[in-house]
């Protein structure tokens, strides 16, 4: 029966890898990685511990292969076409007031490997996507749109090719030197906000009197939870690995989810923080999106908008993080008026059951940390040095890519926008959602939609490469896998209801030795 469970597992992560092959990690393919996984895992149970080792090698590595190959697949907007003979599509995303386009007239030119046109063709455009035939030999080429008459309205190219040979056609247009430079530079900043990241998670589980070593156990669950997330939406493969690992090893449940809210929490506003911080450099931004829009004199009432809501967010937060029993108060008088004023109107009743539902939640996280204010700071400047590292990874990737006019606080502004949008996407790790903000907020900071795109998933691109090689980490988290210390309130746990010892690979006389140097003495960090 286990192994039958492990066939059905099989077959639908076959489906999973022809859906990553195609670029195509929506919803069915969301479903399937949960049946894969479940009915693993399900049938997993029913072997024997020897019997487990050949599914547990064989799952790693299609796991790893086929991670690695969502990652460089998935697709995005070029103006590169790629023609097998014959009749070709054309595809271009045109927006803008219907009206202004019935006066528009776009020339689609169609260009060769010496730059040379070979065809041409005028379009009448209208709003969403627009296609073009043209008829072409077999080739590559490139597609040029004309400049439309009016600045409040947009054509960008949209024929799609994966991540990989986006970057290899655009590669040749830049300084490979360079490329590679300002590549591995961004990467080394991503790796910094995944340190930080790690870190404000070590300095939460130590408010909850839980403590594992830095680098061996929290740095690695991160690399490990980061390359899982390749397959899903936002941050709950990285969310959900790093709680089940800190709650497996510690068996203490309550205090690693409370730790993971409050860590929720925290996160957002290290993240509101950055826009905060960024917000007076990054006007621009602001000024070039609402004048994309047609609405350049509303641009100081967004910039408003942003700043009361991010430095709402943010002080809320930093006021119940040091002063807890303040905001205690105030939530409190916020569940009573948000029933009252809710819970009065019938449709609205489940609103209002959720609102007071997250203000509990906060209001308990930050209770369960009174006393410790300066872990809970520390903590914040950690998350915030997360989230700017990341932004400012895209005005690398932008150098990168050979846009010499890239300037970096609009950029960082922009991107914190960008990461926001995406954490709250439903697409696989963000996929299209990152490029399309992107694109909307910084095309012109980067000289071209194709530049946003590409800038945008080469920053995907780098902040995985910087941690994709946590996959390597799974392989050594076998079941006899121990932390070389897991303390509760200072004293070693001995892991008794981990049931999974196969073939002796808990070594209780070293655990009685940690525990021994450990009772002693504190701990370092690591």
């Amino acid at each position: 029966m286990g192994f039958a469970l492990i066939g059905l597992a099989a077959a639908c992560f076959a489906g999973l890898a022809y859906f990553a092959w195609l670029g195509k990690l929506g919803l069915v393919a969301m479903v399937l990685l949960g049946l894969s996984g479940g009915l693993f895992f399900a049938g997993r149970r029913k072997l024997s511990p020897k019997a487990r080792k050949l599914p547990d090698t064989v799952g790693k590595i299609l796991f790893t292969i086929v991670g690695c190959m969502a990652l460089l697949r998935h697709p995005i907007d070029t103006n590169v076409l790629m023609a097998k003979g014959g009749e070709s599509n054309i595809t271009f995303d045109v927006g803008g007031a219907p009206e202004l386009l019935a006066e528009e007239s776009i020339r689609v030119t169609v260009k060769d490997g010496q730059d040379k046109a070979v065809a041409t063709k005028d379009v009448r455009p209208t709003k969403g996507q627009n296609t073009v035939k043209v008829d072409l030999p077999e080739g590559k080429y490139t597609v040029d749109l004309s400049t439309p008459k009016s600045d409040k309205v947009s054509a960008t190219p949209s024929m799609k090719l994966p991540i990989y040979s986006a970057i290899s056609e655009y590669i040749d247009k830049v300084d490979r030197g360079e490329f590679i430079k300002w590549a591995l530079v961004a990467m080394g900043v991503k790796f910094i906000g995944v340190l930080a990241s790690a870190f404000a998670w070590h300095l939460l589980l130590i408010g909850q009197g839980v403590r594992f070593p830095y680098w061996r156990k929290i740095v690695t669950a991160f690399l490990i939870g980061r390359f899982i997330g390749t397959f899903l939406p936002s941050t709950i493969g990285l969310d959900g690995y790093t709680l089940y690992e800190a709650g497996k090893y510690s068996n203490e449940w309550a205090r690693v989810i409370t730790a993971k809210t409050l860590e929720k929490f925290v996160g957002v506003t290290g993240l509101f923080l950055g826009m905060v911080v960024t917000l007076p450099f990054g006007y621009s931004v602001i000024v070039d999106v609402m004048t994309g829009v047609g609405k350049p004199e509303s641009a100081p009432l967004l910039a408003g908008a942003i700043l009361t809501v991010a430095g709402g967010i943010s002080a809320v937060v930093v006021i119940g993080l040091v002063w807890p029993s303040f905001i205690v108060a105030i939530m409190r008088l916020l569940e009573m008026i948000t029933g009252k004023v809710l819970g009065i109107v019938p449709p609205l009743k489940g609103v209002s059951n959720k609102i007071i539902g997250i203000l509990q939640q906060f209001t308990a996280s930050v209770q369960a940390y009174r006393g410790k204010v300066g872990l809970l700071m520390l903590t914040l400047l950690a998350k915030f040095i997360t989230h700017f590292t990341t932004a400012a990874v895209y005005y690398f990737t932008a150098l990168a890519i050979g846009v010499v006019t890239a300037e970096f606080w609009p950029i960082t502004f922009g991107s914190t926008i960008q990461i926001l949008a995406t954490l709250l996407s439903p697409t696989v790790a963000g996929e299209g959602a990152r490029e399309a903000f992107q694109a909307l907020l910084l095309s012109k900071q980067l000289g071209g939609v194709a530049q946003a795109v590409l800038s945008g998933a080469l920053g995907f691109i780098a902040a995985e490469a910087a941690t994709m090689w946590g996959g390597a980490f799974l392989w050594v988290r076998t079941p006899q896998w121990r932390p070389a210390f897991a303390l509760v309130d200072g004293k070693q746990v001995d892991y008794a209801w981990i049931t999974d010892d196969d073939e002796g690979g808990f070594d209780a006389e070293r655990i009685q030795k940690v525990r021994a140097q450990h009772t002693a003495r504190p701990p370092s960090a690591d």
